[in-house]
């Protein structure tokens, strides 16, 4: 059921895209963490949150934005990435039993996810720049034209389609028991907590 509702829609996929960039940029930053899914028992068309594990300590980015938000899709990543994740008052092994709780298993296509996930952001911000005009240039107002807007949506669906495939190549496996390696670490100051 797992990887039918990650790639239900294009908002449900670039939603859980940007959840995987963020919890792989503090990855990057030298935190060891396991990227958790979690599917909505309510199936296919919901978006499955995801979660960053460290020993038995759960995290949580912040909330995603649709592909349809008129915010600034490169520059709210960005900030998603050099925030805290927030700490989750729920343990990794109170998450087993629901039976609805995958991991990633593999980090080493994740990098594909993430460069399809930035490369869309920008299209879509350059997208709503071409959209949102006229503008103002020598006393006239200059209306977008149907060949950018359409060359701007090209851009935004070829990232779409990259995305996609990338995201459909990552493996995610049933989270059934709580075993615990070497590099996992359960310090309490392992990573900062956000309020």
């Amino acid at each position: 059921m797992f990887p039918e509702q990650l790639l239900a829609n294009d908002d449900v996929m670039y939603r859980a895209a940007q959840a995987i960039t963020v919890i792989h940029a503090h990855r990057s930053q030298s935190h060891w963490l396991r990227v958790i899914a979690l599917a909505d028992p309510q199936g296919p068309g919901r978006a499955p949150a995801f979660i960053a594990a460290r020993g038995e300590r759960l995290y949580r980015p912040a909330a995603s934005i649709g592909l349809h938000t008129d915010l600034a899709h490169t520059q709210h990543l960005h900030t998603r990435c050099g925030s805290p994740l927030g700490s989750d008052p729920v343990t990794l092994r109170a998450l087993i039993g629901g039976g609805n709780a995958h991991e990633l298993e593999s980090h080493a296509l994740v990098d594909r996810v993430v460069t399809a996930t930035w490369g869309l952001a920008g299209a879509l911000d350059e997208q709503q720049r071409e959209q949102t005009r006229p503008a103002r240039s020598f006393r006239l107002w200059r209306a977008p034209t149907p060949h950018t807007v359409r060359e701007a949506q090209d851009r935004v669906d070829a990232w779409t389609a990259q995305l996609r495939a990338a995201l459909g190549d990552l493996n995610f496996v049933p989270l059934s028991d709580l075993t615990l390696g070497w590099d996992d670490v359960t310090e309490e100051a392992a990573m900062p907590a956000s309020a």
